[in-house]
């Protein structure tokens, strides 16, 4: 059973993630996959298909984890926003995710392992295709310290300026950047754990803003910005290396301080298109038959 209400509210929250209203298509294809989800559900629920509380407590403390140091609630959400998670879904979302692989590792291992392994030739040819998308763009290698503001009052901006000012004339009068890199967690400021390579792309200036992505591009290898304050707070930025546009060769890294070559991840990507077949067949008959085994009931208009 669905009901307008609860269905309109959903499609409210999709609609605010994505930053449009869904066409009349969307909405019934979304209504489609909501149905879909409930039937998955209560499948997996009959099955004894589950996952804890604490896998998911789990999940999300380590994906935090993996971000950077500093890193907002807002900033957190727009960069779940370009991996189509909605924020205030993101347990949910894992949930799903964790019930599909075990329901497929369940009911589908054969199937899966019979899939054909990737050959060479295809990734060749994969590469000529892709080649002229595989650029790097100007990248830059940098670190940083951060004081990140707790709110948006001005006696939180002054005590960020100060701090992080303070941290500016120690550095200009010889100061290494990494001893006070090292020592932010004992001294009431934030800092990298490790180097972050910064694109020039839309994505970035975005994400960080222009006075950031701005003045990581003005600075010369081996120096430090003077103090600087965004959104999230007061700053300072250390230049290491920068990295020009280049057209990358299969050895190449596909992303640097990434593992995994230009080779790898075409690879992946074919294995990938080859998965996703695979499940869309797999999906189609599932939901077809859950569907005929189901009395499916929609209360008002949605």
């Amino acid at each position: 059973i669905i009901s307008t209400k609860t269905f309109r509210d959903d499609v409210a929250k999709l609609e605010a993630t994505r930053g449009s209203p869904l066409t009349t298509e969307e909405r019934s294809a979304y209504l489609d996959e909501v149905v879909n989800d409930i039937l998955f559900y209560q499948m997996c629920e009959r099955d004894g298909i589950k996952v804890s509380e604490g896998e998911l407590d789990s999940y999300v403390a380590k994906l935090r984890a993996q971000r950077p140091a500093g890193e907002t609630e807002q900033q957190f959400s727009a960069f779940l926003a370009t991996q189509g998670i909605p924020y205030l879904d993101l347990r949910e979302y894992y949930k799903k995710q964790v019930l599909i692989q075990r329901w497929l590792m369940t009911t589908k291992s054969a199937e899966i392992a019979a899939i054909p392994p990737v050959k060479t030739e295809e990734i060749l040819s994969a590469y000529e295709l892709y080649k002229s998308k595989l650029v790097r763009p100007d990248s830059v290698k940098i670190a940083f310290l951060l004081y990140p503001f707790k709110d948006k009052s001005a006696a939180e901006r002054n005590k960020g300026a100060e701090i992080i000012k303070g941290l500016s004339e120690r550095l200009a009068k010889g100061e290494s950047f990494d001893v006070i890199r090292l020592k932010s967690q004992e001294s009431g400021y934030a800092a990298n754990k490790e180097a972050i390579y910064f694109e020039r792309s839309e994505v970035f200036l975005k994400q960080f803003g222009k006075v950031f992505y701005d003045t990581v591009f003005s600075l010369a290898d081996g120096t430090n910005s003077i103090a600087f304050e965004t959104d999230a707070g007061w700053w300072i930025v250390r230049r290491l290396e920068f990295f020009p546009q280049k057209q990358l060769e299969l050895s190449d890294p596909y992303r640097l301080g990434q593992a995994g070559t230009v080779q790898d991840y075409i690879a992946q990507l074919i294995g990938k298109q080859r998965e996703s077949e695979f499940l869309q067949k797999t999906f189609t008959e599932l939901f077809k038959k859950l569907r005929s085994q189901a009395e499916i009931k929609i209360i008002g208009s949605p």
